[in-house]
């Protein structure tokens, strides 16, 4: 009997303990799913560094991604450049390095790393694999180190379209400084302590990317294909010169024939645009061309519609069009032209001279205003006023006025004996273009109100 009560009672403690059992191992279960989910709200929500986390050695302690990712680039843009008999020279670069993701990755280990929470420190590492930044870096490295005066640089073999001349290659001796930018690029990813280069001049010399046997089937292709300008139509009339240095953007070189760029051409629109929205111009006179002021020819072009019409220029070989806010352009070549050393006046009409006077302009103190006006109104029967240098005041009928630059502008002057010549240094006008009256009927007769007037020395 006694047997009996010891066998239940062993029963009874191994049923208790195993109860015991099961409630610890819930326990720990319930402890580890906890921790787990708190790692893991954690790890998916962390979005700064916790304290003590450096990597590659740089603190990022409470910093977010892009704070840690401009600080980690920072420090690995210093170095310091050494060569043999010159003292060493610190710069700092322009690289950038494709670590984002790297560095997001850290943020998430890092709120659930062991280390961290035992309060210790840790550095992690991430590849510093180069992005960008070569050549403003090679910039850099070139103006601390910068070749020896006399140095003869390389240069590449090009096409200059507006001479058409196929210009050869030069091999010198000046450094490859993009080489270098490269070389310390690919240190700085091997190992992220690296942090000074040696240059050995000798072994970077600069060698030509392009040479004129490289070139010589395109040169044939521009021979044939870029040779001549493009002219463009303008609002005053007078074509704009798309020389062939610019129309090589538009007209591509391929071994299948020429291949059109819109790209090219909206390029040279913006080119076009630039130009004429500018406080001066260059137009092409009868002597040449010349930069003048530009009061009467500021243009919103339309860049878009210009380009569409340069590119159909390029591919049919006719005349296009300058599009502008006011109008599209169309062809002539109508408009005035005041040489002041010539002292004379001219009116190109379709591209012709049908009017040539002598003229009188303004004397010293006074001198007639160059720039690109516009005739602004045709008036009969006028009288002129102003004040002379000493303080008197003047009056004088004319009995055609053609205003241009304010109170300047082309008229008569029946006072005068004689015109043209350096009559102007010494008894020139008040700043206008003084006429003989027999030309100046002629010319208000025949210009029309808005034509532009050129005035040049």
């Amino acid at each position: 009997m006694r047997n009996k009560n010891v066998v239940q009672d062993l029963a009874d403690k191994k049923v208790g303990t195993g109860k015991r059992a099961k409630i610890i191992i819930a326990i720990v279960a319930v402890i580890l799913i906890s921790v787990g989910a708190f790692g893991g709200y954690r790890y998916s929500n962390a979005t700064t560094f916790p304290s003590g986390v450096k990597i590659d050695g740089v603190d990022v302690s409470g910093l977010k991604v892009d704070e840690a990712v401009k600080k980690v680039t920072d420090a690995n843009n210093s170095f310091t450049i050494e060569e043999e008999g010159q003292e060493p020279k610190d710069i700092t670069t322009s690289f950038t390095y494709d670590i984002k993701s790297s560095v997001r990755s850290k943020i998430a280990i890092s709120s659930i790393d062991p280390r961290i929470l035992m309060r210790n420190g840790v550095d992690y590492s991430v590849s510093l694999k180069n992005e960008g930044g070569i050549e403003e870096s090679a910039k850099i490295i070139g103006e601390a180190v910068p070749d020896a005066q006399g140095v003869k640089y390389t240069e590449d073999a090009y096409i200059d379209y507006n001479n058409m001349e196929l210009v050869p290659e030069v091999q010198g001796d000046s450094v490859d400084f993009t080489k270098v930018a490269k070389e310390i690029a690919e240190k700085k990813a091997a190992d992220y302590k690296f942090n000074k280069y040696k240059i050995d001049r000798k072994k970077l010399i600069s060698e030509p990317k392009v040479t004129a046997e490289s070139l010589k089937e395109e040169f044939e292709f521009a021979k044939k294909y870029i040779s001549k300008p493009l002219y463009l139509n303008t609002i005053t009339g007078t074509p704009y010169e798309v020389e062939p240095n610019s129309l090589a953007k538009v007209i591509l070189y391929s071994k299948e024939g020429p291949k059109y760029s819109k790209e090219g051409a909206k390029e040279v629109a913006k080119e076009i645009a630039e130009k004429y929205s500018g406080n001066t111009l260059t137009v092409k006179t009868l002597s040449g061309d010349k930069t003048l002021y530009n009061s009467a020819l500021k243009l919103n072009v339309d860049v878009d519609k210009t380009a569409d019409s340069i590119l159909d220029s390029a591919k049919n070989g006719k005349t296009g069009s300058i599009v502008t806010d006011k109008a599209v352009a169309s062809g002539g070549g109508s408009h005035l032209e005041i040489n002041l050393a010539g002292q004379n006046v001219k009116y190109i009409k379709n591209g012709n001279i049908v009017f040539t006077s002598s003229i009188v302009s303004g004397g010293p103190g006074h001198r007639t205003r160059t720039g690109i006006f516009r005739i602004n109104g045709k008036m009969r029967n006028v009288t002129l006023r102003g004040r002379n240098d000493d303080g008197s005041d003047y009056e004088s009928h004319v009995n055609y006025w053609m205003p241009f630059d304010g109170g300047n502008g082309l008229h008569d002057a029946n006072w005068r004996g004689a015109f043209g010549g350096g009559i102007y240094i010494s008894n020139g006008s008040h700043g206008c273009v003084n006429m003989p009256p027999s030309m100046a009927a002629q010319l208000f007769g025949i210009i029309p109100i808005g034509t532009i007037v050129y005035v040049y020395n």
